[in-house]
């Protein structure tokens, strides 16, 4: 059987891919571009919200036995992105299976998908399922709730927030979802894709309980036994200016239109009854306090501990070069400078050349991060540590530990060396 996933590097869509291989069948992946760790599986790179024409489709259909749709998208990069990719590219895909007689289609939707809703998300999902309800083609809606992977990038945000002893969402404790698990949710598309039972022709894909958010966090902090955390609700107002700051950044998922999603989930719209699920699987889904495990705690944690060691060490070269050249007595500065064993008229160029070499770090690990600047400052550090050592050892001595200090500080650098990235421009390396 020669299955094509449409959306093949989401996280839905890889998931599918993989476990569709492992039951022997011919999965071939599309997206816009093939990914390096494909290696041999068999790609097509295509641009879906240029295929919107139903004859645009029939080329990559031949010899497709059945297609699947996890091709989604939070926000719009360009202005009409959702109509063209949830709405008018499912609708040309749907006519041209239907035209070219695949046998089977999967649609990935969303609970809450509705003609009238208040997203141009939901308005345009509902819009592709309205049209594939209406095809002569043996096809199921499967409309998730919140999904859970461990390389998915929301998991990975609410397991951070789960690792926090604080935070601040909007409608924390009002809005509610019920979260089903990638592995889960990926069996029930696989046996819809390739059983030979009759499939329902709609299916909302939900865990076992509906939760609040903080609820939920509370369950994956309680799966990766963390410590304790409370969370707590940004009101309303706050949370909208919120949004909407937000939405000025190209990467960030929170943006007005999801803050409305996340409203509007207070009415139960992203629950469901999870005994259709069930039935599918043979078993109940896993309950959310199953998602995540003890040895991924680390990870949560250094998911926000990096970024704040990276600022604040910045801070600190940046305040360094501030404090050494405008808070400082320059004149105590040389004398010290001239106890290490540098000439007197070289004392001055020596401390404005520290300060702007001081200013230099910090500047690249705010604007220009890159993965040799820790190895620089730990050469930097230890270089002031031994000097100092040698000719002013009483700082060794000094009740706020200027010397002393150094050594936890070298300790972060290092770690922080050592888990940077080789590719730095990688969105999200340390």
């Amino acid at each position: 059987m020669r299955v094509l996933v449409l959306g093949a590097t989401g996280l839905i869509g890889s998931h599918v891919l993989k476990a569709l291989q492992q039951t022997g069948c011919d999965a071939i992946g599309a997206s816009r571009k093939k990914p390096a760790s494909a290696g041999n599986i068999e790609w097509k790179e295509l641009e879906f919200s240029s295929l919107v024409h139903p004859q645009e489709w029939h080329p990559h259909l031949q010899g497709i036995d059945a297609v699947i749709n996890c091709v989604g998208i939070i926000r719009e990069v360009h202005p009409g992105d959702f109509i063209r990719l949830h709405q008018q590219m499912p609708i040309a895909l749907f006519a041209a299976c239907e035209q070219t007689g695949i046998s089977r289609v999967v649609q990935i939707s969303a609970l809450g998908s509705e003609p009238q809703a208040q997203t141009t998300y939901w308005r345009t999902k509902s819009a592709a399922d309205a049209d594939l309800l209406l095809r002569r083609l043996t096809a199921t809606i499967v409309r998730p709730s919140l999904v859970y992977g461990d390389d998915g990038a929301s998991s990975r945000v609410f397991m951070m927030l789960a690792s926090l002893p604080f935070a601040a969402m909007p409608m924390a404790h009002s809005a509610l979802v019920q979260p089903i698990h990638v592995d889960d949710l990926t069996a029930v598309l696989v046996k819809l894709l390739t059983g030979n039972k009759e499939m329902p022709t709609e299916l909302a894909a939900v865990g076992p309980r509906a939760l609040s958010i903080a609820d939920y966090v509370g369950a994956l902090r309680q799966g990766m036994s963390a410590a304790p955390g409370i969370v707590v609700t940004i009101p309303p107002p706050l949370a909208r200016v919120i949004a909407a700051c937000a939405g000025l950044i190209p990467s960030s998922a929170l943006t007005r239109d999801s803050l409305k999603m996340l409203e509007q989930s207070a009415d139960g719209s992203n629950t469901a009854d999870p005994a259709p699920i069930t039935t599918l699987l043979g078993a109940p889904p896993r309950d959310p306090r199953h998602f995540t495990r003890t040895q991924q705690k680390g990870q949560a944690v250094l998911a926000w501990a990096a970024p704040m060691f990276r600022f604040f060490i910045a801070m600190l070269w940046l305040l360094t070069a501030y404090a050494s050249w405008f808070g400082w007595s320059h004149e105590e500065s040389r004398q010290w400078l001239m106890q290490c064993g540098l000439p007197q008229a070289w004392t001055e160029p020596t401390l404005l050349a520290a300060c702007l070499l001081d200013t230099g770090i910090g500047m690249v690990l705010l604007l220009y991060y890159r993965r040799w600047i820790w190895p620089v400052q730990i050469v930097l550090v230890l270089g002031y540590t031994i000097v100092m050592s040698c000719f002013l050892p009483q700082f060794w001595m000094h009740p706020f530990g200027p010397l002393s200090k150094n050594l936890p500080i070298l300790a972060i650098m290092f770690t922080m060396w050592r888990l940077a990235e080789n590719n730095t421009k990688k969105k999200g390396s340390w």
